[in-house]
């Protein structure tokens, strides 16, 4: 995945699925259901890392202080966060 070769994904899948004693036979299956995005995902050089990290920091936050503080606070927490983290 690091060496960005997402035309050898179906290969992949194809050893998965005939493998009986691998666990991730459905996971390879479910993979084919959009495989076209997944070959995509696996080959172009974006990523939305940055913006998964963001959301996973306000869901982590929303949950510390669920009930103990409005939307002004939790504001500036999460600007606190997003500032700490930038390189």
């Amino acid at each position: 995945m690091t060496n960005r070769e997402g035309e050898r994904l179906r290969g992949w899948i194809a050893d998965v699925c005939s493998d009986q004693q691998c666990g991730l036979a459905s996971f390879a299956a479910g993979l084919i259901t959009d495989l076209d995005a997944v070959v995509f995902g696996m080959s172009t050089e974006w990523s939305s890392g940055p913006v998964e990290g963001r959301v996973n920091d306000l869901k982590a936050l929303k949950r510390s202080m669920f009930g103990r503080a409005k939307l002004p606070l939790l504001r500036k927490r999460l600007l606190l966060i997003a500032a700490s983290r930038r390189p």
